[in-house]
């Protein structure tokens, strides 16, 4: 059982959506995530070149994405700038400022000598504009590196509180310092508060369990014995920080782990105050992903209704393909449920198919949690002209409650010499499909009050 923090965060708990599977501008793996509430994007970086010798180490790609319809709308080259660890997104009036690391970079290497991964040692902020590249050189850029930092680092905002905060490695420790926002965009940089340090177990004694130490969990394969970072980010006192302990397996290109996850998930919370652990889940959003890999944790205030919301990311093999990737992100929530309630995505219209048309209430869904489920409900008639004479796609469901596998419900239809229910399922492209219809007996109308399923 998880614990809800002082943000009103349950690490047990249900989540939401805000995109599902979006197809990004390169192929490799999403990296980091943070959103522009104010102008209704999402931005996701990717790694352009990763450890490969024969080309140029750092290169990242930003994606633009529209957070209403999850189209990438644009995008722009990085070069020289990094991994991608985190990143921080501020916008001012209709411009959007991005926050990440940059170089000089720090170069990971294997046993053998090869480069595994190239990470920027520096901070930087710059305007994002589209379909340009920005040499991580620049003489425009202004870079601060954190005193005593020795590898990569990278930067996460805190929008609630107007605050910037700094991963780095100092010591060989991995240290977490706060800055104000707009005093870091000017050039000054003064810390707030305390510094935190990831605690290890150096000198201590042979009971401690070091944070990077993968727990034990049920698992299918043997885990890998370190855990690996995908991310971090910070709200108030509270430090979440996202990992991943990658499977132990026979890695044949050809095949996928039997559940589809490379990996267990982790996100842990400390308190900032006192830099202790206070709690850690595996995390199972988005469980019907093809190959779900955990990429990217950030804040956001959600435009609509004001909540605080931890975001994280999960990567996923573009379906037809061997190497690319998708985005989805999912968010949990931090208001509490209303008589045993959360509404997790309130009520939006079905973008209905040609010939469909809505009927006397539009058909609309939503999604719910009651319980600890997450359930996706829809409600309204439609009417189908001349008919449905076969099973036929009728609407397509919005980003937020587009489910990672497939859900079903049987409802009402048109009554026809004793048929009068049909199959309505949503699949994980957010395509609502009607099963059930013949040439001999065509469909008129569906009535979706009766659909509420659990949600995946």
């Amino acid at each position: 059982m998880g614990k809800t923090d002082a943000n009103g965060v349950d690490l047990s708990g249900v989540t939401g959506r805000l995109i599902q599977t979006v197809d990004l501008v390169k192929g490799p793996a999403p990296q980091a995530i943070a959103t522009d509430t104010r102008n209704g994007y999402v931005f996701v970086l990717q790694m352009e070149s990763g450890g490969q010798e024969d080309i140029e180490q750092g290169n990242m790609r930003l994606n633009r994405i529209d957070r209403l319809t999850g189209r990438v709308i644009d995008s722009m080259q990085l070069k020289g700038f990094g991994h991608g660890i985190s990143m921080g997104v501020e916008p001012q009036g209709t411009e959007t400022y991005i926050w990440t690391e940059v170089g000089p970079l720090s170069l990971s290497k294997r046993a053998d000598g090869t480069v595994k991964a190239a990470f920027g040692k520096a901070v930087t902020r710059f305007l994002y504009e589209e379909n340009t590249i920005l040499d991580g050189n620049s003489p425009t850029l202004r870079k601060f590196t954190p005193p005593g930092s020795t590898a990569g680092t990278g930067p996460s905002i805190d929008p609630v509180n107007n605050l910037l905060c700094v991963m780095y490695h100092k010591s060989g420790k991995r240290t977490f310092t706060r800055y104000d926002l707009a005093a870091a965009a000017a050039g000054d940089w003064v810390p707030v508060g305390t510094t935190f340090v990831m605690r290890d177990c150096d000198g201590l004694p042979s009971t401690c369990v070091d944070e990077e130490t993968t727990p034990a969990v049920p698992s299918p394969y043997p885990l890998e014995a370190k855990l690996t970072s995908q991310g971090y980010t910070v709200l108030g006192d509270v430090l979440y920080w996202y990992q991943w302990a990658p499977y132990v397996y026979d890695d044949d290109p050809t095949t996928l782990p039997v559940d589809g996850f490379p990996g267990v998930t982790f996100l842990t919370s400390y308190s900032w105050t006192t830099g202790e652990r206070f709690d850690r889940q595996v995390v199972t959003s988005a469980g019907g992903l093809t190959r779900r890999e955990p990429e990217g944790v950030a804040v956001e205030v959600d435009p609509a209704t004001g909540e605080n919301r931890l975001l994280l990311g999960f990567s996923n093999t573009v379906p037809g393909t061997t190497g690319s990737r998708d985005v989805t992100i999912s968010w949990y929530p931090t208001k509490p449920a209303v008589d045993g309630v959360k509404v997790l995505a309130d009520w939006e219209d079905l973008a209905l198919e040609p010939g469909v048309t809505p009927g006397t209430q539009p058909p609309r869904g939503r999604l719910i949690a009651l319980a600890g489920t997450t359930y996706l409900q829809l409600r309204g008639t439609l009417t189908c002209s001349p008919g449905l004479t076969a099973d036929s796609k009728i609407a397509t469901l919005p980003h937020r409650l587009r489910p990672t596998r497939v859900t079903r419900a049987n409802v009402p239809r048109n009554n026809n010499t004793g048929r009068c229910v049909c199959r309505v399922e949503a699949n994980i492209t957010g395509a609502l499909w009607a099963y059930g219809p013949t040439s001999d007996n065509a469909v008129t109308w569906i009535d979706l009050d009766g659909f509420s399923v659990a949600w995946g």
